[in-house]
């Protein structure tokens, strides 16, 4: 360790005997390539950080579009189980009629489950015949009216997001903008309308058209409020801000992110984005 140090402190002993004995163009030619080392070495650290944003992005987009596989995952097993046969439909009042004791026919409704028999133990055996026809009648035409009614316009839904999704995942992002812009448009009630309008502003942000973005993610907290969203469009908010210059509001929403969603990605995502513009003497 003692050699170590005496050979270390020999070269440095010596370098500097070198300096002061080198003629004054040799020292300002030192200056100068120490100059250009301390800049290049400043860029360096430009591009580490500029690296570094590229792969939060990559990894936000990722978990994005992880969360977005398995919502399309739960929702088409919700799908198969009802077409299977799910859980027992809504109840429905379906006509009975009965005798009393005075001989009087009166007549009631009986709740039942869609698709079920009524039983019947209590009516006499000539109104039974009547009242199971009844019942029968009333629970096989329902279900299939509802099964019409729902799926007819669900499905179109489904297929111009898909459309527009697909044209996301290409990377043809002004066609996804004009699809998710048409979709949201078409259908602004839509159970998909909230992910349209995410995409939606994903496709100017990645085309660095940072100001519309802003525009697209702050409608997803405006109008969809209780949005599994919410969290990605107030990340991606902050880095838009980033993206336009405008430290303080993207120091806000980073800093709301972590405050509103501690200990997720998102919010390790927002500290990594924080420290950089720290680094960076941003605030």
């Amino acid at each position: 360790m003692n050699i170590r140090k005496l050979h270390s402190g020999s070269i440095c002993g010596l370098v500097l005997g070198l300096l002061v004995s080198a003629p004054v163009a040799a020292q300002s030619d030192n200056r100068q390539v120490m100059v250009d080392m301390v800049i290049q070495i400043q860029q360096l650290q430009d591009e580490v950080r500029m690296l570094r944003g590229m792969l939060e992005d990559q990894a936000a987009d990722l978990e994005i579009l992880r969360n977005r596989q398995r919502d399309q995952y739960l929702d088409l097993d919700a799908r198969l189980s009802e077409v299977r046969g799910g859980p027992a439909g809504p109840a429905i009042a379906v006509p009975s009629t009965r005798i009393d004791g005075t001989g009087v026919i009166t007549t009631g409704a009986v709740t039942t489950q869609a698709g079920e028999t009524s039983q019947h133990e209590g009516a006499p055996p000539d109104v039974r015949p009547v009242v199971d026809a009844l019942s029968t009648v009333s629970t096989i035409a329902t279900p299939n009216t509802q099964a019409r009614d729902v799926t007819a316009l669900p499905e179109a839904e489904k297929e111009t997001y898909d459309e527009a999704f697909q044209s996301l995942k290409d990377l043809d992002y002004a066609d996804a903008a004009e699809q998710f812009q048409n979709f949201l448009q078409l259908y602004p009630f839509s159970q998909y309308a909230d992910n349209a309008q995410y995409w939606l502003g994903e496709s100017y942000y990645v085309t660095r058209n940072y100001e519309i973005a802003l525009e697209a993610f702050q409608g997803l907290l405006s109008k969809y409020a209780d949005s599994p969203k919410i969290a990605d469009g107030l990340l991606k908010i902050g880095y838009t801000h980033y993206e336009l210059k405008q430290w303080d509001q993207a120091r806000a929403a980073l800093e709301q992110v972590q405050a509103q969603y501690p200990g997720t990605t998102l919010a390790r995502l927002a500290g990594s984005r924080l420290r950089s513009m720290k680094l960076e003497g941003h605030f």
